[in-house]
Order: C-alpha cells, then structure tokens, then sequence
C-alpha cells in the first residue's frame, strides 16, 4: 500500500518544480535580453526535474527500469542546476548593481553640421540612418529609418522617440562598431521640443559607447539657440576639433 505521506511529498516536490518552469517560461517572454539565457536555460532545468519528479510518482505504482540510477543521477542534476542558477542570477544581479566602470577609449559621439564632414567615419561601417532622406544612404552599408508623419508606412513618427532609441540600441547590439547617424534633428525638436530631444540624443549616446559603436548628430547650427547649441557641444564633438579626421 503507497503511503499518503510518500505520495504527497512526491506530489508536492513535482508540483513545485512545474510551477517553476511556467514562471520562468512567463519570465523569459517578459525579461530584457541580459536575462533570456537565464531563464531560458532555467526552463530547461525545472522541466527536466518535472519530469524527474514525476518518475519518482510513477514510482509508487509502477515498476520503472533503472529506477535508483534515475533517482541518483536526477539528484545530481538538481543540485548542480541549483548551483548553477543561483550563481547565474547573483552575477547578473551583481553586474546590475556593481556595473564595471566601461573602458572608452576615442571618440564615439560627433556633432557635424554636414555629411560630408564626417565621411571618413561611413565609408565601410555598418551604418543605421534615423534620416528624413532615405536616398541620401544609398552609396553606404546603411539600414535606414524614415522618421516621417505619414500614417500606413513603414516609416516610424518623430514622437516615438522610445521606437528610435529601441531601434538604435538593438543595432548597435547586433553591429558592434557600428555608426549611427541621425540627421533629422530639427524635424525631431519640431515635435518634440529641445529638452525631450536633448535628453533622446544623451541616452542614446551612453548607450552606443557601452556597446562600442559611434553616434554622428547631423544638425545646422542656425536651428537652436546659442544655449541649445552649447549643450550639444558639451556633449558631442565636433568634427573638426578631431586630427584623424
């Protein structure tokens, strides 16, 4: 006769498990990119010690082959799986936390008024253009991005600044080195204002520099105000204040 207290702990012990491979499969769909091998390998693991688990019920029925060898290597995986997940998280939580200071060596973020003050930078790179212009990138190596206000296009609205940072970040992570070069900026203050876009271009700039890649700010001068003017100076540099150019 199976013992009520054998069987529920046996219950028990799979039900958990299970449980687990659901959450970490609903945390996988929802998780940003630094945390899908986690949770990915973790689904992995809590199905495979579903499955385990279940065995050991089938156990009080069933005559299962090899049963104590599945038994032992199964407690094996477990534990070795915990450690690994536990050690996992903590050195994602620890990097979150206690980021490394990047090491940034040159120049990754540039002011020009022109295209053509910055063509030692395109030629041969892997290019992203954020552009009004799409034509304007034919001669280079670039994926384009037409910010326009035309609705049923593939195009992306000048007010979702969030869709053009998400873009670029996902470039620059695919194509690290890369350039990314936006040279609609007028047409984004118009819609945005200075501040929203001053605080789009900084964010987008740290973000290129941890991934190694170079944001070129294509913008006329005469658009802002000197006090505007000044901001971006301080933090891009211009073209012509960099020798190897």
């Amino acid at each position: 006769m199976v013992s009520w207290i054998a069987l529920s702990y046996r219950v028990l012990v799979f039900l958990i498990f299970l449980a687990l491979a659901i959450y970490s499969t609903l945390q996988y769909v929802r998780s940003p990119s630094e945390f899908k091998s986690l949770f990915r390998n973790s689904i992995v693991f809590f199905t495979t010690a579903s499955g385990l688990r279940l065995i050991d019920i089938l156990y009080l029925y069933l005559k299962v082959p090899y049963y104590n060898e599945i038994h032992t290597l199964g407690h094996i995986v477990i534990l070795l799986s915990f450690a690994w997940i536990y050690i996992s998280f903590t050195r994602r939580l620890t990097g979150f936390f206690y980021p490394e200071e990047p090491k940034i060596t040159g120049v990754h973020a540039y002011l020009a008024t022109s295209l053509l003050e910055v063509e030692g930078l395109l030629e041969g790179e892997k290019i992203l253009a954020i552009t009004r212009n799409p034509s304007t990138y034919d001669k280079y190596d670039a994926k384009v991005v037409w910010v326009t206000t035309a609705e049923g296009t593939s195009g992306v609205s000048p007010t979702a600044l969030h869709v053009i940072l998400d873009l670029a970040i996902r470039f620059a992570q695919e194509n690290r080195g890369g350039v990314v070069v936006i040279d609609c900026v007028e047409f984004l203050i118009l819609y945005n204002g200075f501040k929203a876009t001053y605080k789009f271009l900084t964010s987008l700039k740290d973000h290129l520099i941890t991934r190694n890649s170079k944001l070129i700010v294509v913008l006329n001068p005469q658009a802002l105000d000197e006090k505007e003017w000044n901001l971006l100076r301080r933090e891009f540099v211009q073209p012509q204040n960099v020798p190897s150019l």
